[in-house]
């Protein structure tokens, strides 16, 4: 019997669980840090560093990111359990970034999406 996975059910839930989603393998060679804003019903700025095969979450900004998401926490988390895709979120405007879109493009399958 295969175990359901727990989906997250809060923004807060998704950026303390992506060190356990990360997969290394597929992140070789990256060195990237990633910066989120959220708005919205939870407030507040995470940063993801994502080098040597490790991912490393912690509140706040970064001095300077690779990538800065900035995003409703309604809508990131919708795109976190899948229920809303990512690339079609960016293109009809529910969030924005600045920096590195590689990173931006890339980062999904680094925590275990296609």
């Amino acid at each position: 019997m295969v175990q359901e996975q727990q989906l997250p059910n809060s923004v807060k839930e998704v950026m303390e669980g992506m060190p356990t989603a990360f997969q290394p393998d597929r992140a070789g060679g990256v060195n990237a840090t990633i910066q989120f804003n959220f708005t919205g019903a939870e407030t507040g700025n995470w940063t993801v560093k994502v080098a040597d095969g490790k991912c490393e979450v912690s509140q706040g900004s970064a001095d300077s990111a690779t990538v800065t998401i900035n995003s409703p926490s309604d809508v990131w988390l919708k795109i976190s359990r899948r229920e809303l895709d990512g690339a079609t979120a960016f293109m009809s405007g529910q969030f924005t970034f600045t920096g590195d879109m590689g990173v931006l493009m890339q980062m999904g399958s680094w925590f275990g999406q296609a």
